[in-house]
């Protein structure tokens, strides 16, 4: 059985993004995360929105990178790294709103 992620010259690619589920509150903040996209299990409160940065790179490419992240403490004190696809066509960006899901749009950035 071959692995689909591995590229061509072999090599695996380590550190991809997962999918999450995550709502948002009326500031259009991560209030909980749904670890494991489709899958996942039960929503984990978003305690703590430590720090949040916007990226936009690659834009002379067919397809540019347009990603928010958020660096969260959720219950119990784990810290997340997740990001927004900001250019999914799914949902442009600045059409949060408070308890929306945005699936398919979120990811945790594992390092």
């Amino acid at each position: 059985m071959t692995d689909k992620r591995r590229r061509a010259d072999g090599l695996l690619p380590l550190g991809l993004p997962v999918p999450v589920r995550v709502q948002v509150d009326a500031a259009g903040l991560p209030s909980t995360v749904t670890l494991g996209g489709q899958q996942g299990g039960a929503p984990l409160a978003v305690e703590q929105v430590d720090e949040a940065w916007r990226i936009a790179e690659e834009w002379w490419r067919e397809t540019p990178l347009g990603r928010t992240y958020y660096r969260v403490i959720v219950d119990g004190g784990r810290p997340l790294m997740l990001f927004h696809d900001d250019l999914a066509a799914s949902s442009p960006a600045g059409t949060g709103t408070a308890g929306a899901n945005l699936e398919g749009d979120w990811y945790e950035q594992r390092y």
